[in-house]
C-alpha cells in the first residue's frame, strides 16, 4: 500500500479536527480544512464503524489513516477524510471529452461502470470494462492482468483506492495513459509520482448543497450538487 501511506504522509503536517460528516446512501462527505467526498463500500451489512456517532471533533489525521483499512467502510471514511484536507488545483474542466478525443483507433479499458462507457465502445478499435461484479459483456476485475498492460488508454476510478488496487492498476498501465477519475479521487500529484497521467475529480463549491445532495440519497455523478470538475494533467 505505498500509494496510500504516500497520500497520508502528504497531508502528515494537519492538525484539523472533523466539523461535518456524512456517511450517506452512495457517499460520504467529511469537512474539515476544506470538504473531501468518498464513494461508500459497505462490504459487511452487520458492520459498524468503531467510533460510529462519535466521529466529530476527532483529528482529521487519525480518520484519513482508516484508508490503510481492509474493511471497506472504514476504508471509504478515511478516503473522505484524506480528501478534505486537499486542495483541489487544476483546470475546471471535463475530462470527460479529453477521454473521447483520445479513444479512436485505440485499445481502451475502463476499470469501473462508467455512464461514458457506451460512447468509447462506438469509438474505440477494441474496449474493455473491468468489474468486481461483471455483467453482461463486462469482465471481472482479475481481467486486468490481462487486458490493462495492452491498453492505449486505461481510465481507473478512483475508488480502486478503496479496494487497494489502484497501485496495480497504474503498474500494469505504464505503457498507455492512465486517468484517475471520479468523485473519490485525491487531486494529488502523489498519484503522478505512481503512475497516473491525468487526475479527474472535484472541487466543492457549496458545501451545503452538497450535503443535502448526498442525505437524499443522490448515486449518480450528474446529480450531485455543489461541486464542479477538475482535472490535473501530469507535466
Amino acid at each position: 500500500m505505498k500509494i496510500v501511506d504516500a497520500l497520508l504522509e502528504s497531508v502528515s503536517g494537519a492538525d484539523e479536527t472533523i466539523r461535518d460528516i456524512l456517511i450517506g446512501l452512495h457517499w460520504t462527505s467529511v469537512h474539515s480544512r476544506s470538504t473531501g467526498v468518498s464513494h461508500v463500500f459497505r462490504g459487511d451489512p452487520g458492520f459498524e464503524l468503531d467510533e460510529a456517532g462519535a466521529i466529530l471533533g476527532k483529528k482529521v489525521l487519525d480518520v484519513a489513516s482508516l484508508l490503510r483499512s481492509w474493511k471497506p467502510l472504514e476504508a471509504s471514511l478515511g478516503l473522505a477524510a484524506l480528501n478534505s484536507l486537499m486542495d483541489p488545483k487544476g483546470e475546471n474542466i471535463n475530462v470527460h471529452d479529453y477521454i473521447l478525443s483520445k479513444a479512436p483507433g485505440k485499445t481502451v479499458t475502463c476499470v469501473g461502470r462508467f455512464p461514458f462507457y457506451p460512447e468509447i465502445v462506438k469509438t474505440a478499435a477494441r474496449s474493455y470494462l473491468l468489474e468486481l461484479e461483471p455483467r453482461e459483456d463486462e469482465l471481472p476485475s482479475f481481467a486486468a492482468e490481462e487486458v490493462v498492460p495492452q491498453s492505449d488508454l486505461v481510465i481507473i476510478t478512483g475508488t480502486t483506492l478503496i479496494n487497494k488496487t489502484m497501485e496495480r492498476l497504474l503498474e500494469l498501465s505504464r505503457n498507455g495513459t492512465a486517468v484517475v477519475l471520479g468523485p473519490s479521487t485525491p487531486m494529488s500529484e502523489v498519484l503522478f509520482d505512481f503512475g497516473a497521467s491525468v487526475i479527474a475529480g472535484i472541487r466543492v463549491t457549496d458545501r451545503e448543497r452538497l450535503r443535502i445532495s448526498l442525505a437524499q440519497g443522490v448515486k449518480f455523478y450528474k446529480k450531485i450538487e455543489g461541486i464542479e470538475p477538475v482535472t490535473m494533467f501530469r507535466k
